[in-house]
């Protein structure tokens, strides 16, 4: 089978290394994969191992200050998508084409009607919290017309059902997590790190890692570790991986909230460094009142590592973040019941070792790419 991804960019993000991580075990499994984007990134020498690679060329989309322009770009970017893709699809005798947000998949949604190729959407996160003016429009702008399937989970289900659309076509993908490339070291390396960035190994690292921007949940991560440090728990460290708009303000908030000899800020690192620094921490929060997955999450328990998040009205977090694995506080109050439930951590070593080896045996038996891999490949097939 040949299966199509279609994505905006290679940049090092979740939904990317899903999709690459995808195409690695479909390669495995005999397949052939190609993957259209605009844009490099980092994760494009990595992609270009499991898939074929095709740039295509295309106006920013929405980008204007001015309504008739934008108009005509988002046109230009649907109508010359659709044409190079099309080619594309009939010259390499495509089977299968997955979108992975609204745009593309509009613009697939016309490759699709066109050649009559499978068409399918992988749901990266919840359509509220990223795209809601789309949401609401879905039903309106027919975008389902040519979608025969979505690979998600229930939580993202129900957004899309009150966009009336049909549940036959919701195919339940478990998450799933790079065990090669997260795994936990061995102590001696362990403490080694550690002790390169200045931590003890007697000291409780509070981790986070990803974008630095208004909408990520970084900024209650930081209102923890000041929580901890409130209440009297100053042998603790905040080591935050990545960068971006907002860093110079986290900088900022550190200093202000007197947190920084508490803060190591490290901004964006080589990825092959990343299973290293994750190690380096002992817990790794995700905190918001319902939160929707993420690969933070699933790399820390990969990692052995102890993770921390919210049982939302969604449930996503509970589906795969399993008792005596992970911890999940209630959404009432969650920021209080995280820093108790850390400080419970901090008394009891035993038990925070205990819950970081449990959390990789679940992730070897659980969380695989393969798994994904073989859910599009077996719910595809009828198509074909």
């Amino acid at each position: 089978m040949h299966i199509l991804f279609y994505y905006p960019n290679l940049n090092l993000g979740g939904q990317q290394t899903q999709l690459v991580q995808i195409s690695e075990a479909l390669k495995e499994m005999g397949h052939k994969v190609s993957f259209l984007y605009q844009f490099e990134g980092k994760l494009s020498e990595r992609a270009s191992k499991s898939a074929y690679l095709k740039k295509i060329k295309l106006p920013v989309y929405n980008q204007s200050r001015f309504g008739i322009i934008r108009i005509l770009k988002r046109w230009a970017y649907h109508f010359l998508g659709a044409l190079q893709i099309k080619y594309y699809c009939n010259s390499k005798k495509v089977d299968v084409i997955l979108s992975s947000n609204t745009p593309d998949t509009i613009t697939l949604n016309k490759v699709s009607k066109a050649t009559e190729i499978p068409h399918f959407r992988m749901l990266g996160g919840s359509m509220k919290q990223v795209e809601p003016h789309w949401l609401e429009k879905y039903e309106r702008l027919n975008i389902d017309s040519h979608v025969d399937g979505y690979f998600g989970w229930p939580a993202v289900f129900d957004e899309l059902k009150a966009a009336n659309i049909s549940k036959e076509k919701f195919i339940e993908m478990p998450f799933a997590v790079n065990t090669k490339d997260f795994f936990p070291l061995k102590e001696e390396i362990r403490k080694e790190k550690r002790s390169n960035l200045g931590i003890q190994m007697d000291t409780i690292v509070i981790g986070w890692i990803g974008r630095v921007a208004k909408n990520m949940q970084i900024w209650n991560t930081v209102e923890l570790v000041d929580r901890l440090v409130d209440q009297g728990y100053t042998n603790i460290v905040f080591l935050c991986i990545g960068g971006g708009d907002e860093f110079e303000y986290l900088k900022r908030l550190i200093n202000e909230r007197g947190l920084e000899k508490y803060t190591i800020l490290t901004d964006w690192i080589p990825y092959n460094e990343m299973n290293t620094y994750i190690n380096c921490m002992d817990i790794i929060p995700l905190l918001e009142d319902d939160p929707q997955g993420g690969s933070i999450i699933r790399e820390a328990m990969a990692c052995g590592r102890v993770a921390l998040s919210v049982d939302g009205i969604s449930g996503t977090q509970s589906w795969f973040m399993k008792e005596e694995c992970a911890i999940l506080v209630k959404p009432e109050n969650y920021l209080q019941e995280a820093t108790d439930k850390i400080i419970e951590l901090i008394e009891d070593k035993e038990y925070l070792e205990r819950l970081g080896k449990n959390a990789r045996n679940y992730v070897d038996q659980e969380l695989q790419f393969k798994n994904q891999a073989s859910i599009i490949v077996e719910s595809t097939n009828a198509f074909i």
